[in-house]
């Protein structure tokens, strides 16, 4: 026992003996930081790293630590400074000093033919880091993914079918004709949807003249850069990006889907009508008899059941990266999946790049960039637009689909017996879609001398789509009575093969030199050269008669064939330079000039010049901002551009005569013969842009707040557009001719905050847009009228021309104000009788009434308004919040547009009915009827043929601007000394919502898509 108690005691007394000697080597550290100045730094975070010991400097710039090892790291980071790691061996006082994180002003963009710092930009730019975004967030569609991340950048995904492109826009509609920007993919033209977003290191958005005029003719429109990943010296890393997600339909439109209610509802239309009853009470009896028996029997559906699907995609990428000091490489694969959220809209695809480059000499570089991809797509696809127009037969007595798989057609004898599901629709159409792309880049880089360079570059691109098409004989059957409703043949199905093939070849050569003189004035002067050449062809042959709708080759068929193909192509020819100068990082120049000419037009009108010249002022460096910088001014720039674009966008003959083929009886034989098809001009010139530029730049408070500020007025004349003609021309088709001149002016805004507390950083990003756009000259006093939308000198282009109604006719004092509108109704001056002051009908109980505008006495078309500001919305903006502590991040991107209307009136919105069409729940439940208690807010039902409420009226104008929350994302990034153990660099774990939320006054599906014929809506996905 003695024993024990003795041994107890020694092992005490030597473990306090021991943690006395631990204790003993910890030290308290006390320090002032000051920045290179020598001012004194409050909020300094001084961390002792591996523990959670740690402080912040006081209002004297002083950090107190206790226990710190003698042996221990101090870790010190603040906002706008350079984060620094201090050995403390052994000491007991450190004073700290931080250097400027010049990170921010070191930015290098991507600009035309070549790179520049952030802040010696004289252009209006905007980069995009879409190479981090894609590692945080499933972005499967780049051109729909860029929604809000570059002020003044539109993005309108009208077309969600996978595998399809969003609509893009830079600073308004600036011409009648086709509005998008250039896209150029490692120096040249490309198609967005063909780059998988994770092998993309940056995007630039050039904006004005003096970023974009660099491309010339293409560029009145703006151009997006996408700059591809290259490998970097050093240890190979593999990089692996996967994730899952489940897709479906964003929002579904309300329909009336009982069918007792909704036979009612067509009866009820009939009799405003003053029409006999479509269904008849002895069948609407019956189906309430049986309304809850078999719902296949006798059916209660809607159009949206049975299309919409939840899609699980999936998207997996894997790259490899580095090199030594003399070769470098990038490879990638990507692989996306997309089972589509309707049927038979399908879409994969497959992707290989490799980007190469090789130091041959310390003065020779060259360098290959290698891409393939190959996408196959269903072909209900095809269908889709016609799905949407046509589903209006989807009607509630309608069954979508046996459990035995046949279709059901209308189980109700007294329908039309053509109607169907919208399933139907997605089935009629079977075969292939395969696209094949190849681009190479094969490119060059001498450095002789210093100072001097000398680039060259070839790139082939190719395309090649190959069509399957093969009808589908649908049948669709009445279950009650077990027959077909629609009889189906397989006789005499026809085969389609066709196939496009497009092909670019594209090179260029620059010299370029840079020096400095006296120390402080840089130049850079940059000459080069380009030619290009575009070729496409069309083949396809079809064939009767198919033995089997499994084979798919045109000798599977025995009936009669024809055949056709086409082919067109056109090259350009271009020269261009830039002049750059940099007086003691205060004064900055830069003057661009193109030349190019177009196999598009002829004569004196080939050749285009294209000049652009830009200037900017640090003001920030100027002595007398010293005192500024020293506090809280990091960067003050002021900016100023001016410069011509130009648009080659035509046809690639229309300024030659065009001949056609046709056949006429000669002899009483049928002959071939050519006729001029379309008259040429031969004075088609280019349309050309102008844009004026101002900005201004800042980054304040150690680079933690940053903005810009943009005013900008673009003009675009000579746009070609189709005059009136004499009739004498006959049935050729007129020549466009250079007549039209619109502008677009706006403001630009753009913020950010980053901070950091501790371990806690965060973000908030805005940007905003506003834009304004105005026909200057088009036609004189006459102007262009395309359903509702008017293009009108003085106007925004498409701006309404509509009705305005006055009030829907609900009480006595309604009819009594329109009888008195009868009575003071004007005389015919031929007739001298009172004419008719309602043409479209006279307003009933429930009826639009109206309002005569122009105050003669008629409500007519002559009292229709301008209402709107056009097709395009005014307002843009978008906000961006992220935080991330410990290994812990999330995010939340948002943005919407404001200031835009659209004309939403069609089958699937409307008073008017139709026998066996679908019937609008929201509509119905607003509806005028007789003996409704409370105020209606839509007309009364009419059946088709009965007009007067569907005149084209300001009440079907619907704001179609929204808010939408695009993505919220929340992730976890594991501890590197974890990960480590198993040679990994990074380990990130994600889920996410895109497309989730969406606040909008529009009625219909999506506000992006305001029309019913523009195949898919926006899509929801969660991952």
């Amino acid at each position: 026992m003695e024993k024990s108690i003795l041994l107890r005691g020694t092992i005490c007394v030597l473990l306090w003996i021991f943690s006395f000697y631990l204790f003993a080597q910890n030290l308290s550290v006390k320090g002032k930081v000051t920045d290179a100045k020598g001012e004194l730094l409050i909020g300094v975070s001084v961390q002792v790293e591996g523990t959670t010991e740690g402080s912040i400097t006081d209002a004297n710039g002083i950090f107190t630590l206790l226990n710190v090892p003698v042996d221990a790291t101090l870790k010190v980071t603040y906002v706008g400074m350079q984060t620094q790691t201090i050995p403390v061996k052994g000491r007991t006082s450190i004073d700290i000093v931080l250097e400027e994180d010049s990170e921010a002003l070191e930015e290098v963009v991507v600009v035309g033919y070549g790179t520049q710092k952030k802040v010696n930009l004289t252009g209006s730019v905007s980069s995009i880091d879409i190479g981090k975004i894609a590692t945080t967030r499933p972005i499967t569609n780049l051109s729909a993914g860029l929604a809000g991340l570059a002020p003044g950048l539109y993005v309108r995904s009208q077309d969600n079918d996978p595998g399809s492109n969003a609509t893009l826009m830079i600073r308004g509609q600036g011409t009648l004709n086709n509005s998008s920007p250039l896209i150029i993919i490692d120096g040249a033209e490309g198609d967005i949807s063909r780059v998988s977003p994770q092998d993309i290191e940056n995007i630039s958005v050039l904006k004005d003249a003096a970023s974009a005029s660099i491309y010339g003719s293409r560029a009145a429109n703006g151009v997006i850069l996408i700059t591809t990943k290259q490998g970097k010296s050093g240890k190979i890393s593999i990089n692996y990006d996967a994730y899952y997600a489940a897709q479906r339909v964003a929002h579904l439109m309300p329909f009336v889907s009982n069918s007792v209610e909704w036979m009612g509802l067509i009866n009820e239309g009939a009799k405003n009508s003053k029409q006999a009853q479509i269904y008849s009470d002895e069948n609407i009896q019956l189906w309430k008899e049986h309304a809850n028996d078999d719902p296949i029997l006798w059916p209660n559906s809607s159009w949206n059941d049975g299309v919409f699907r939840t899609a699980n995609t999936m998207n997996h990428n894997i790259s490899a990266s580095g090199g030594t000091d003399k070769l470098n490489s990038f490879v990638s694969f990507n692989y996306a999946n997309n089972p589509g959220i309707i049927e038979n809209t399908a879409y994969s695809r497959y992707s290989i790049r490799a980007n190469n480059k090789l130091q041959i000499t310390p003065w020779l570089n060259v360098g290959v960039n290698l891409n393939g991809i190959l996408t196959n797509k269903d072909r209900g696809s095809s269908n889709l637009e016609g799905m949407f127009e046509n589903s209006i037969l989807a009607i509630p007595t309608v069954t979508v689909k046996h459990p035995d798989g046949r279709l059901g057609g209308t189980q109700n004898i007294e329908d039309n017996q053509v109607a169907r599901s919208a399933l139907a629709y997605m089935r009629q159409t079977s075969g292939s879609n395969t696209s094949h792309v190849f681009n190479g880049r094969f490119f060059a880089s001498l450095n002789p001398i210093k100072g001097f360079f000398l680039d060259g570059s070839y790139n082939y691109s190719f395309y090649v789509n190959k069509l399957t098409t093969i009808p589908v004989p649908i049948e669709l059957w009445n279950f009650q009575t077990n027959t077909q409703t629609v009889p189906s043949s397989k006789e005499h199905i026809s085969v389609t093969n066709s196939e496009s093939r497009y092909m670019r070849n594209f090179m260029d050569v620059t010299a370029a030199y840079e020096k400095n003189l006296f120390d402080k004035l840089y130049f850079r002067i940059m000459l080069g050269g380009s030619q290009e050449q575009y070729v496409s062809e069309d083949f396809s042959a079809s064939k009767q008669d198919l033995i089997d709708p499994a084979l798919t080759q045109i000798n599977a068929a025995t009936g009669d064939a024809t055949a056709s193909g086409t082919l067109s192509d056109w090259a350009m020819q271009s020269y261009f330079g830039r002049l750059n100068l940099n007086l003691a990082e205060k004064y900055l120049f830069e003057f661009n000039f193109r030349r190019d000419g177009s196999s598009r037009f002829i004569g004196k009108n080939r050749w285009g010049n294209f000049p652009s010249f830009s200037a900017a002022w640090r003001i920030s460096e100027e002595p007398f901002m010293n005192s500024f910088r020293y506090q809280w001014l990091d960067n003050l720039k002021l900016r100023i551009s001016y410069g011509s674009l130009g648009n080659n966008a035509v046809g690639n003959y229309d300024a030659i005569p065009v001949l056609s083929t046709n056949q006429y009886v000669f002899n009483n034989i049928p002959t071939v013969g050519f006729y001029q098809s379309a008259i040429s001009n031969a004075n088609l010139s280019w349309e050309s842009t102008t844009v004026t530029n101002l900005g201004i730049d800042w980054d304040l408070l150690k680079n933690r707040l940053s903005g810009s500020i943009e005013l900008y007025n673009k003009l675009t004349d000579n746009i070609l557009i189709s005059l009136p003609a004499p009739d004498v021309h006959g049935i050729s088709t007129i020549p466009k001719q250079n007549a039209a001149k619109v502008r677009n002016k706006g403001v630009e805004l753009t913020l950010s905050w980053r901070d950091k507390i501790n371990d806690f950083n965060y973000f908030i990003g805005t940007n905003f847009t506003f834009n304004e756009n105005k026909v200057i000259k088009f036609k004189g006093d006459e102007y262009s009228l395309s359903g509702t939308q008017m293009i009108k000198e003085g106007l925004a282009i498409n701006t309404d021309y509509v009705l305005e109604v006055d009030r829907i006719v609900q009480t006595q004092t309604d009819l009594d104000l329109i009888q008195q509108m009868i009575e003071n109704a004007p005389l015919d001056t031929k007739t001298n009788v009172k004419m008719n002051p309602f043409p479209f009908g006279t307003p009933q109980m429930g009826d639009f009434l109206y309002r005569d505008i122009n105050g003669d006495g008629l409500v007519n078309s002559d009292d229709r308004v301008n209402i709107g500001r056009g097709s395009n919305p005014q307002l843009m903006y978008s906000i961006s919040l992220g935080v991330d502590y410990k290994g812990v991040d999330a995010s939340i991107s948002m943005d919407g547009v404001g200031n835009i209307k659209q004309y939403f009136n069609n089958s699937y919105y409307t008073t008017q009915l139709r026998w066996s069409r679908i019937v609008n729940r929201e509509v119905a439940d607003g509806r005028w009827y007789e003996g409704r208690t409370t105020a209606a807010g839509y007309p009364r039902f009419l059946l088709e043929g009965d007009n007067r409420n569907l005149q084209s009226s300001d009440f079907w104008l619907q704001d179609v601007s929204y808010f939408k929350i695009r993505n919220i994302q929340i992730g976890y990034s594991f501890p590197q000394n974890i990960i480590s153990r198993i040679d990994l660099t990074k380990l990130r774990i994600y889920g996410g919502l895109e497309n989730y939320f969406t606040f909008t006054k529009f009625k219909g599906m999506d506000p992006e898509v305001p029309g019913m014929s523009i195949i898919l809506p926006k899509i929801r996905t969660r991952s």
